[in-house]
């Protein structure tokens, strides 16, 4: 199913530009260029929230001592 969206000019010229250079639809393009504001937006707020969590002392030493049982659960086999 498609839908029709209004972009500026601008924006539709630097879509049939890339498409052009790559050889992909503009609607691939556009599909790519919405995962990847998705990622940037979840990776921001992921950063955001972690940099609470370091800014807490009680919660950032249940983090690192959750990580310090963990890390002994496997061993290490990348040697």
């Amino acid at each position: 199913m498609s839908t029709t969206i209004r972009v500026s000019e601008r924006t539709r010229d630097r879509f049939a530009k890339l498409a052009d250079e790559t050889g992909r639809p503009m609607t691939q393009l556009l599909d790519e260029a919405a995962d990847a504001l998705e990622r940037r937006v979840f990776f921001g707020q992921f950063s955001a929230r972690y940099e609470v969590l370091r800014n807490d002392p009680a919660a950032w030493a249940q983090i690192e001592a959750e990580r310090a049982l963990e890390s002994g659960t496997l061993p290490d086999s990348s040697s």
